[in-house]
């Protein structure tokens, strides 16, 4: 499945400057022009881990360096072989572990970005579901039946 520009504006709750910006920013999006569907799910879960990692100060400036890895690993396969996966990135080098995995990773200061909650709120975005409050259960009599009709 591919995305549009709009779609990525929606799902990711961003402006068209700053869609604009990160497409001129990220090699990974330089090409991806028009109002077509040009944009891969990897695309998308990667544009959102850098909306949380911007929300935490970190510049599109800091990461365009990682941009490839990070698309990279957003695009390694569908979003639900990606939910037990975090990203770790320590300012220059972002990889990838399993969630619960100890290594070299976790002996150093880094900002870890658990990848589910980010496809949860994506899939939430595009299905376009919204969470309405339960209609009540309208409640009718018990009928006793004899030989199929009602008494």
């Amino acid at each position: 499945m591919r995305y549009t520009p709009a779609q990525m504006k929606e799902a990711l709750e961003i402006t068209e400057e700053t869609l604009r910006h990160w497409r001129k920013s990220f090699s990974p999006l330089k090409g991806k022009r028009g109002y077509a569907p040009c944009f891969s799910p990897g695309d998308l879960l990667a544009l959102k881990v850098v909306t949380q990692l911007h929300g935490l100060g970190i510049s599109v400036h800091q990461l365009k360096p990682v941009a490839t890895d990070l698309f990279g690993v957003c695009s390694q396969g569908v979003w639900s072989s990606l939910e037990n996966k975090v990203l770790v990135f320590d300012g220059q080098i972002m990889e990838v572990v399993t969630v619960g995995e100890e290594g070299a990773w976790a002996q150093q200061t880094r900002i870890a970005v658990p990848l589910k909650p980010l496809v949860l709120q994506l899939q939430q975005r595009l299905s376009g579901e919204e969470v309405r409050p339960a209609q009540p259960e309208i409640v009718f009599p018990p009928l006793g039946v004899v030989q199929g009709r009602s008494k």
